[in-house]
């Protein structure tokens, strides 16, 4: 089994939004991906998508994108972007919604090839200038609090896991590679691997912090980093 990793797919299979105005890298980059997901990835592996996976604004604007990415190979675990409005307020409405190869991690835990996975969206870390000091406050111990309770999850009410990954959709660090209470949850956590993304243009992704911390990896997988091909993150025998 081998785990792989791409984010911000941003699709807009059922919506008006094309990327491309981002840049002509972006044009027809659900093409890309798919070309190198199918190259790459077989239904033996799991692909960790932390976040922006639709443009959607409902659940029936973001079908064709869900079911464009249950059709690729592969067992997929998600976890909630600041753009993914489509994304129900129940898990049981999540579950109906999605296909059997989807999975999400929203003050949960999940367990897959003796790997146990938890995540959360996280949070800007430094208050952005549309947003009070309440509301900016609130935000943080929310996501903590969710953090939290996908720890106990797993911890409390799984087994069979060896190694644990977590999933972030904002950078758990800060951008000038600072540690943050995020980090150290993570840290705490027992993960090995802590994939990440959000972040977008090379400016950007190059204040990300990537690399070894407190003997956790930190990735960033926002897909136009990776040029839109699944990066390997670990190959495990099973």
């Amino acid at each position: 089994m081998r785990i792989f990793g791409i984010s911000d797919l941003h699709l807009s299979l059922g919506v008006d939004k094309p990327m491309d105005v981002f840049g002509g890298h972006w044009e027809n980059h659900h093409l890309k991906i798919e070309q190198a997901w199918r190259e790459r990835i077989t239904s033996e592996d799991i692909v960790l998508c932390p976040g922006d996976t639709s443009w959607g604004m409902r659940p029936t604007e973001a079908a064709l994108d869900l079911a464009w990415l249950s059709e690729l190979p592969g067992q997929k675990i998600l976890v909630k972007g600041n753009h993914d409005f489509w994304w129900p307020g129940t898990r049981k409405k999540l579950r109906e919604l999605l296909p059997d190869s989807i999975h999400t991690l929203k003050k949960n835990a999940l367990v897959l090839g003796g790997v146990g996975f938890i995540g959360v969206r996280g949070s800007d870390i430094r208050r952005p200038p549309d947003t009070s000091a309440e509301e900016h406050r609130a935000s943080i111990e929310r996501e903590i609090t969710e953090f939290r309770t996908s720890i106990l999850d797993l911890r409390q009410n799984h087994s069979g896991y060896e190694r644990i990954i977590a999933l972030f959709h904002y950078p758990p660090f800060e951008m000038d590679e600072s540690p943050s209470v995020y980090s150290g949850m993570v840290e705490a956590s027992g993960a090995e691997l802590c994939v990440y993304g959000h972040l977008h243009t090379p400016e950007w992704c190059a204040r990300g912090f990537e690399g070894m911390h407190n003997g956790v990896e930190y990735r960033l997988l926002s897909c136009d980093h990776l040029e839109f091909v699944p990066v390997l993150l670990r190959e495990l025998d099973c």
